[in-house]
């Protein structure tokens, strides 16, 4: 079978379901509250898109290094791959950030058959169409509209619960996780 994850929020242990990482640092570096959960941090800080450049330079990188995985995660896809299933990320991060990327996943020995990225920062691709692509049967993602992509294609589709995601209310296509003990028994019923 063929399993499709998202790495922030889903692999990386960012948001904690009441605050966010990336937040937190946003709002310190530009001495800002945040004003909502919002998966955008121009939006969560009310500052304008182009403001935020000097941040994510300065911070994007560091910030995908420090970060730890996700309790369970490693184990779980460790699991699929010494079964014989696909494990493919499928992730908003830019090719920019793709050695940094790999580098962490090695590091946290996170096992994958494929690594698939927006082939720059001001590109994005469908998340859906990429699973049709690929074959996905199953899908984990913490933004609320990757989830409704990717499930309105008729892929059973897991959304991690964060911070930015807590008030949305799901549809019956998508199933809110909390942990990937609840990703591993979706899993489990899957390939049972």
């Amino acid at each position: 079978m063929v399993f499709g994850f998202d790495i922030d929020g889903v692999l990386t242990d960012d948001d904690n379901g009441q605050s966010n990482l990336w937040l937190e640092r946003a709002s310190a570096f530009f001495n800002r509250p945040i004003l909502k959960h919002s998966f955008y941090i121009d939006e969560a800080l009310g500052i304008a898109k182009e403001e935020l450049e000097p941040f994510l330079v300065r911070e994007t990188a560091m910030i995908m290094e420090i970060v730890s995985p996700r309790q369970g995660c490693v184990e779980v896809l460790t699991r699929l791959m010494d079964r014989g299933h696909e494990v493919q990320l499928i992730t908003a991060r830019s090719e920019p950030y793709r050695e940094v990327t790999e580098d962490w996943l090695r590091r946290h020995k996170i096992p994958y058959t494929d690594l698939h990225m927006s082939p720059s920062e001001d590109q994005s691709y469908s998340k859906g169409q990429k699973c049709e692509q690929l074959g996905v049967q199953l899908f984990v993602d913490d933004h609320f509209k990757n989830c409704t992509d990717v499930a309105g294609r008729g892929i059973r589709t897991l959304l991690y619960h964060t911070s930015h995601n807590r008030e949305q209310s799901c549809p019956p296509q998508i199933i809110r996780v909390y942990n990937w003990l609840e990703i591993a028994q979706h899993i489990a019923a899957l390939t049972a």
